[in-house]
């Protein structure tokens, strides 16, 4: 009987359940001990009685009918779950009643019951399960007017088995809640990650290859009229080329953003090379650095925007820094107009709403009005 108590320590790892389902098959089995069979070893324990007490024939076809219906219930119990392994336990039991009065070591049965109710769901439904089954014995050990010495010791066992078996279970189970946490986090930081270099790169190689383009289109137009006007527009193509590099660069490494005076300076050029007459009101100095760095980047897929889309002649920068809310606006006088949002607006918004902040486009009346704040 002693040994039985190994049975709370050594039991299998077993796959959680709802309250009132199945559980599931066990995930991994490395290999023939990793199950039932090593836990049958104890069934040792029930012919020990008969060393002293030879059995009879009668006593023989009991315990081999009792082993018959135990051994198939108790292997598939592993596979059970919710009311099933209720059941199971249930059978289990039954068997250890029927074979009290035949001379064995029948709470040896009563313990198996208990190990398999603490595989149930929840818990505290396992632990009425376990006790029910002490409660059972004891009361089996008492309408049958034997000695305490011959149950007492297998209900402690119950209990002790029982126990053990519900506290490992729990153990597993908050274990393998943990490693699906951390395979979430580990997932979620990925996507996250993804949409940040698209983001990124849509808005650096977008407005860098925008400018390359305008710039070779006006030195194709200077070459007629003088080389030293083209040469340095196709210097000007070279320089945004080198930029752009460094700055997919930058984005790959998670260091996108910049300064907000720095893009303010790119933007204004890339607008005065589209033919849009620029303006700026507000001070970029006045805006905290890490608000500057997030409206730096909504601020280049704007201008990307007006430069590719709007048809604009004249565009509005516009910095304020209001009741700890810095905003960006940028405004144009091109066609407005209800439009589809694209990759370029979505991942403005997505990086705006990551800093707490928010995004407003209003495309009423002539041109479009783009309203980007964040905390400061």
């Amino acid at each position: 009987m002693v040994g039985a108590i190994r049975m709370a320590t050594e039991s299998g790892l077993t796959a959680a359940a709802a309250p009132g389902e199945d559980r599931p098959v066990r995930e991994k089995q490395t290999g023939w001990w990793d199950g039932p069979w090593p836990w049958l070893v104890y069934l040792v324990f029930y012919p020990l009685p008969y060393a002293w007490a030879p059995p009879n024939a009668a006593q023989l076809i009991a315990s081999a009918l009792g082993l018959a219906v135990f051994l198939p219930v108790n292997i598939l119990s592993y596979r059970l779950g919710g009311m099933r392994l209720v059941f199971a336990c249930g059978v289990i039991l039954a068997v250890a009643i029927t074979l009290a009065p035949w001379g064995g070591s029948w709470t040896v049965f009563s313990i198996y019951a208990g190990a398999g109710a603490a595989r149930l769901r929840p818990y505290r439904f396992a632990a009425l399960l376990i006790v029910a089954v002490a409660v059972v014995t004891v009361a089996t050990g008492l309408l049958m007017a034997q000695p305490l010495f011959w149950w007492g010791t297998g209900v402690l066992l119950v209990l002790v088995t029982g126990g053990a078996n519900l506290s490992r279970e729990a153990f597993y189970d908050r274990t393998r809640a943990l490693l699906v946490s951390q395979e979430e986090v580990r997932r979620l930081a990925g996507t996250a990650e993804r949409e940040r270099m698209e983001r990124d790169l849509h808005d650096v190689v977008g407005r860098t290859l925008t400018l390359i383009a305008l710039k070779a289109d006006l030195a194709e137009r200077l070459v007629p009229g003088g080389a030293t006007a083209a040469t340095a527009e196709v210097r000007a193509i070279a320089g945004i080329a080198r930029a752009g590099l460094a700055e997919v660069r930058a984005a790959l490494a998670g260091e996108a953003g910049g300064e907000l005076t720095h893009e303010i300076t790119a933007s204004m050029a890339a607008l005065q090379t589209a033919s849009v007459a620029p303006r700026l009101v507000g001070d970029p100095a006045c805006l905290p650095g890490e608000a500057g760095g997030v409206l730096a980047m909504t601020l280049r897929e704007a201008v990307t925007n007006v430069v590719r889309h709007a048809g604009a002649g004249y565009c509005r920068i516009e910095l304020t820094m209001e009741a700890g809310t810095a905003r960006l606006i940028v405004a144009d006088d091109g066609t407005g107009g209800a439009f589809r949002e694209g990759n370029g607006i979505a991942g403005m918004r997505q990086r705006l709403i990551a800093a707490g902040g928010s995004l407003a486009i209003d495309t009423g009346g002539v041109g479009t009005r783009l309203i980007a704040a964040v905390p400061a």
